[in-house]
């Protein structure tokens, strides 16, 4: 008789020396089994016997163990380790930003520049409302004292016949022109502006993002700035610090921090972080982010009375248009003392606008100074011409995105296609861009230096930098490629109002491949 095991239950089975080579059922699992022959029973030995009689080599010790995750009873088998490659890239990630990240930005006390800049600030947000208000008062009494000083004198002083029509209309002038002025300027408060309506705003969360949110809050430790109460994704090459309800937020810490998914598409940590330091920078900028803002509202306002067309504007215009020759001389009359008014805040207008950008150039040196502290003086640099690449690619992603829609496509991965088109971008591209720049901040009108200074700046500081991790930026997020997807979709309803379904949406190869089957 042959005796040997079942290999899927190890029942030990008999045969007779005639079966040797045959295949048969098992009693016990009824699985096929061949029947080994005699002379393989002392050369071939099942595996589960060695198994149970020899002893299990131990397993080696994990790269990442240590001493203390050691099992404390021989008898206790060791916890299933996993394998190698398959760590849980979040996880890592977190312990590299808590490893990198640990230290602050040594305060600095504002140079004299920025002292000057904030006092002209704060005189320009008391006088120029109050000029704005005397305007509209010294109208308004104008027209008093012409109501009760000249115009009593004029109705008793009216010739008779065809010139008492001409004299009234004369009369009539001023009237006219000072209300149409008075009401002019104050329309503002009556008639909002017309904004874009329904703009999808992405927001992140933190228990989606985990290591995002530890990234952002290490960097709000290290610049001492609080912590934003939200943070937002679009699809700009850009980031951007503000309030998030507006006037209402002042006079609390309700900040939203706004990051461009191209950032996080062509950038590394170390990249991405020095960015982020330098809009946490604008964060701890406390009273001179909340002075800016308000002279920016100001600012705001007078723009609005100096540009705004709305209602009114297309009834007086009608008005003067289909009335009588005399009462459209009277309108036209109103509407010039409507444009002198225009004329006078338009002047406010830019001595309050050339202070901010003042504010703003001494606010970006600042901020500039966070971000040299967090990724180091030499890597501002690297920086710098990383986000100048990605203006160029996101300048051929738009391009790409118009040649889509004219074959009746769109695409899903719009950060990814900006990031793809800057690697391919050329000196001449990044010349262009960089003289593009430059002319735009020669005068008192322009919000930021120019590279090179800032550059120069940075350099002064001789940080060797906080955070030197250089991983790519799209490994802070579990799934990058969904959230591109729904920045992508964000940007056709916001951009085009077309309301689409991220599923629909396509990758550049597939329209690629589409056009060249269909040729």
């Amino acid at each position: 008789m042959i005796q040997f095991t079942c290999p899927t239950c190890d029942k030990q089975l008999r045969a007779p020396v005639a079966a040797a080579g045959k295949t048969g059922k098992c009693n016990g699992c009824s699985t096929s089994v061949k029947v080994p022959r005699a002379k393989e029973k002392a050369t071939t030995p099942h595996p589960a016997a060695v198994t149970k009689t020899q002893p299990k080599p131990a397993s080696p010790k994990p790269l990442h163990e240590s001493p203390g995750q050691q099992t404390t009873s021989s008898n206790k088998p060791p916890a299933p380790k996993r394998p190698a490659g398959k760590a849980n890239p979040q996880q890592e990630i977190l312990a590299l930003i808590a490893s990198e990240l640990d230290g602050k930005v040594p305060r600095s006390p504002m140079n004299i520049p920025y002292q000057f800049t904030m006092l002209l600030v704060a005189m320009v947000m008391l006088l120029m409302p109050l000029l704005y208000c005397c305007l509209i008062g010294v109208a308004c009494y104008g027209m008093y004292w012409y109501f009760t000083e000249i115009l009593p004198v004029a109705m008793e002083n009216l010739p008779r016949g065809r010139a008492a029509i001409f004299a009234i209309l004369l009369y009539s002038a001023p009237v006219v022109a000072g209300c149409m002025m008075i009401l002019f300027m104050v329309k503002p408060v009556f008639f909002s502006l017309v904004m874009p309506k329904d703009t999808r705003q992405r927001s992140l969360q933190r228990a989606s993002e985990p290591a995002l949110f530890e990234l952002v809050d290490r960097i709000c430790d290290a610049t001492r700035s609080p912590r934003p109460k939200r943070i937002d994704i679009n699809n700009d090459v850009n980031a951007s610090a503000s309030l998030r309800r507006g006037f209402m937020s002042l006079l609390g810490k309700d900040l939203v921090l706004t990051i461009g998914a191209p950032l996080v598409a062509g950038m590394n940590t170390r990249q991405l972080a020095g960015i982020l330091g330098h809009e946490f920078g604008h964060f701890a900028q406390g009273a001179g982010m909340k002075s800016t803002y308000l002279i920016r509202t100001v600012n705001f306002w007078f723009a609005r009375v100096v540009y705004q067309r709305d209602q009114l504007d297309e009834m007086l215009d009608n008005a003067i248009a289909e009335s009588d020759f005399r009462i459209s001389l009277l309108l036209m009359f109103g509407k010039l003392f409507v444009m002198l008014s225009r004329g006078i805040l338009w002047c406010f207008m830019m001595v309050a606008h050339a202070i901010s950008c003042m504010m703003s150039r001494q606010m970006e040196y600042d901020a500039d100074r966070y971000e040299a502290y967090i990724a180091g003086s030499d890597y501002f640099e690297v920086t710098t011409k990383r986000l100048t690449d990605l203006i160029a690619g996101q300048e051929a992603m738009y391009e790409t995105v118009v040649s889509a829609l004219q074959k009746q496509a769109m695409l899903n991965d719009l950060p990814g296609i900006t990031a793809d088109c800057a690697k391919r971008v050329t000196a001449k591209d990044r010349k262009r861009i960089e003289a593009a720049g430059e002319a735009g901040t020669g005068s008192f009108f322009s919000t930021h230096p120019s590279d090179d200074k800032r550059i120069k700046a940075a350099k002064k500081h001789k940080a060797e930098g906080l955070f030197q991790l250089e991983v790519p930026a799209r490994n802070l997020f579990k799934n990058f490629d969904a959230v591109c997807t729904g920045v992508s979709a964000d940007f056709y309803r916001n951009q085009l109002g077309v309301m689409v379904d991220p599923s629909k949406l396509m990758r550049v190869e597939e329209v690629e491949s589409a056009l060249g089957s269909n040729a």
